[in-house]
């Protein structure tokens, strides 16, 4: 296989240096703004190796996977190990009390507080 020398000088192949840097700036861009808030757990996300990109509502087997996945009003941040496990439902109860169980459905004393924190701390940041 031969190497070529943009190899050599960022020590790893171009496409994955080009991957880190837009996944460095999206994390600056969104720490910026107020927007590095886990969309599944709610806490903030602190660092860019613990970022995920995710589809709000899955894309896959929908009714309109292209459009869902393009569509910006449907990708969020969250934690890595958050967006992963949401993709599990049998594990989703061990977020129990929280935002997204929540919006999950779950309607329980501790979710009810945790969604309406939430939202009170979202307002404050946008306003």
């Amino acid at each position: 296989m031969k190497s070529n020398n943009k190899d050599k000088q960022l020590g790893m192949n171009p496409g994955t240096a080009s991957n880190r840097l837009l996944k460095q700036l999206l994390f600056s861009l969104g720490d910026r703004l107020g927007m590095q808030w886990c969309f599944q757990c709610a806490s903030k996300i602190e660092s860019v190796e613990d970022m995920s990109i995710e589809h709000k509502v899955p894309w896959l087997h929908s009714e309109d996977p292209v459009g869902l996945y393009f569509d910006l009003d449907n990708i969020a941040f969250s934690h890595k190990v958050c967006n992963y496990a949401a993709s599990r439902p049998r594990k989703a109860k061990k977020f129990c009390p929280s935002p997204a169980s929540y919006r999950r459905g779950c309607r329980c004393e501790g979710c009810r507080k945790s969604n309406s924190e939430y939202r009170k701390a979202l307002r404050a940041r946008i306003y």
